[in-house]
């Protein structure tokens, strides 16, 4: 069967045109991705939780995001706090994802960035492997070099 239509389409012509690749625009390109803010950083300065969580676990799971986190950053140089409420499900993931009224710093797009970035991380479990809320606030500062 395989041979058969394997044959058949030997002699079918390609009637599909030449492909086009088109590179995207500066102006497209710029929208679809943020260049890191070199001279900032983002700082996990609380993590809070009812459940028997490992904070250091979890400020870890934060740390490792800052590169992408920095990605999300105006290009102002502005400072603030993100304060985030977290649902996590049993196995680590992320349920959802609310900024709370604490949260002082950037564009609503901003923001939003670093909400689809925490939404995606995977945090260390409780033993009773039971949904937990976490309670976490990012500061965005200035780097301070030596």
């Amino acid at each position: 069967m395989l041979l058969a239509m394997a044959m058949a389409l030997v002699g079918c012509p390609d009637e599909r045109g030449p492909v086009e690749v088109v590179e995207p625009t500066a102006e497209t390109a710029a929208k679809g991705a943020r260049a890191p803010v070199s001279g900032m950083v983002v700082d996990v300065v609380s993590v809070r939780s009812d459940a028997t969580i490992d904070a250091d676990a979890v400020r870890a799971v934060l740390r490792d995001a800052e590169p992408a986190f920095l990605a999300c950053l105006d290009p102002d140089d502005s400072t603030g706090v993100i304060a985030l409420k977290l649902g996590i499900e049993e196995d680590g993931a992320t349920l959802d994802v609310t900024s709370q009224q604490a949260t002082t710093y950037g564009t609503d797009d901003a923001r939003a960035c670093v909400e689809r970035i925490v939404a995606a991380l995977r945090f260390p479990t409780t033993q009773s492997r039971e949904r937990f809320e976490l309670a976490v606030t990012l500061e965005v500062r200035k780097r301070h070099e030596l």
